[in-house]
């Protein structure tokens, strides 16, 4: 099976180094090829919208497009794309990836630099800069092109909060309000997915929220984080259920009204518009609440193009061409998501659903690449299982910000990247 990812870089991360690179075959060096096709392993495929967009692109490009399907599961499309890498299968050509996966696959060989045929410096610089040098780029290169942007936004049922009274939850003591409007009721203030491999998104956010460092558990403010969302589940603000749910379970119990707020990614607005509660009245993204920092997490799926390829040509070719100003607006358009290219999310003619919310999103708050690794997917695991042993007392405070720390050290400072 196939699957591919955009990523984008610039010249400033050309000082970024990466662990255990070896050297690597340029896209600039391959061999032009006269077989104009190419197969992509891609997470949107059968999402409304996309099929018209790769039709315009065999169209504008002269080439023939293959799209398979990513597996759903999370767990399932990570090992799937790591077979097909490992075993040097040159059936796929490109593959879209999430973070994780870029995170681990760009140090390992499979996958080539496009720096200079691609991602050159005058295209990167229309994508959110420190977010390239931390998640796309290794050893000085570039792997991957982003091209869906997902924004940690905060969304809110107004429905509970008009019932508690209340206009928006502008700070942390509205929501105790909401929460004691709720008690009782079988819904609750506040809902996330606290999933072992889920939970690590909403750590980091907090621990940013806060002002602490995720890498640093002896940081006053990020052991406050912590102790914070602690909080929230021995007062009842978040139902232990949450611990079992990952993102799919969280929406639709948000659909369902049992949540007054939560912080989940914008490209869940599609999933909230499907089941008719996307409105300013029901469920709506919101200015956050106030914390000490002004900061989410940024994620995106990405572009990366297979070693092994038999159609590097017409793989670069693709990539150039989604990489671009028009093909990136006509993407959004299309498939009603979120472009990876800020011009394009500000050129005032893009007409999406929550378009302006993100837009102010980008204008107040810093958005931030979550704190990733070359083994993220077990680092992520391993964070999500001390934090849960943590929150359910099964760990002291003590014992958890122990554990927490050596998983650091265990994961992300074992190499220098």
């Amino acid at each position: 099976m196939k699957k591919q990812v955009f990523c984008g870089g610039f010249a400033l991360a050309l000082a970024v180094t990466g662990c255990g690179v070896q050297k690597k075959e340029a896209a600039s060096d391959i061999v032009p090829e006269n077989r104009q096709e190419l197969t992509i392993l891609h997470m949107d495929a059968g999402t409304e919208g996309f099929d018209s967009f790769i039709s315009q692109a065999e169209k504008d490009l002269g080439i023939e497009i293959h799209i398979e399907k990513c597996p759903a599961n999370a767990d399932n499309r990570q090992a799937q794309i790591a077979t097909l890498l490992t075993s040097g299968d040159d059936s796929v050509d490109l593959i879209t990836v999430n973070d994780e996966m870029i995170s681990e696959f760009k140090h390992k060989g499979f996958l080539l630099p496009l720096e200079d045929t691609v991602m050159t410096e005058e295209t990167a610089a229309n994508f959110p800069q420190e977010y390239l040098k931390e998640i796309c780029m290794s050893d000085g290169h570039i792997f991957s092109v982003p091209f869906k942007m997902d924004i940690m936004a905060f969304w809110v049922n107004q429905e509970l909060l008009d019932q508690a009274g209340l206009d928006r939850l502008s700070c942390l003591s509205d929501l105790e309000i909401l929460q004691k409007k709720l008690q009782n009721t079988g819904k609750y203030a506040y809902g996330d997915a606290w999933e072992i491999s889920y939970i690590y998104n909403s750590i980091s956010e907090y621990v940013d929220f806060f002002g602490g460092d995720y890498t640093d558990w002896t940081d006053p403010k990020t052991r406050e984080a912590a102790e914070y969302m602690k909080r929230m589940l021995d007062t009842g603000m978040i139902s232990e259920e949450n611990l079992i749910d990952q993102h799919d379970q969280l929406n639709e119990k948000f659909i369902n009204g049992q949540y007054g707020c939560m912080f989940m990614y914008t490209g869940a607005l599609s999933t909230f518009q499907n089941a008719g509660v996307y409105r300013k009245d029901k469920i709506h993204m919101a200015p956050f609440p106030e914390f000490d920092e002004k900061v989410t997490n940024i994620a995106t799926w990405q572009y990366v193009l297979n070693k092994n390829s038999d159609h590097k040509e017409a793989a670069l070719k693709f990539l150039q061409y989604v990489s671009g100003y028009e093909a990136s607006k006509n993407y959004g358009q299309l498939t009603k998501m979120c472009s990876a290219r800020l011009d394009v999310i500000e050129d005032k003619s893009l007409d999406l659903e929550g378009i302006e919310m993100i837009r102010q999103y980008l204008k107040d708050y810093k958005l931030k690449a979550r704190p990733l690794c070359a083994d993220s997917i077990e680092a992520v695991s391993s964070m999500g299982t001390e934090f849960q042993e943590y929150v359910l007392g099964q760990k002291t405070e003590t014992e958890f910000f122990a554990g927490a720390q050596n998983c650091i050290d265990q994961y992300y400072k074992k190499a220098s990247y």
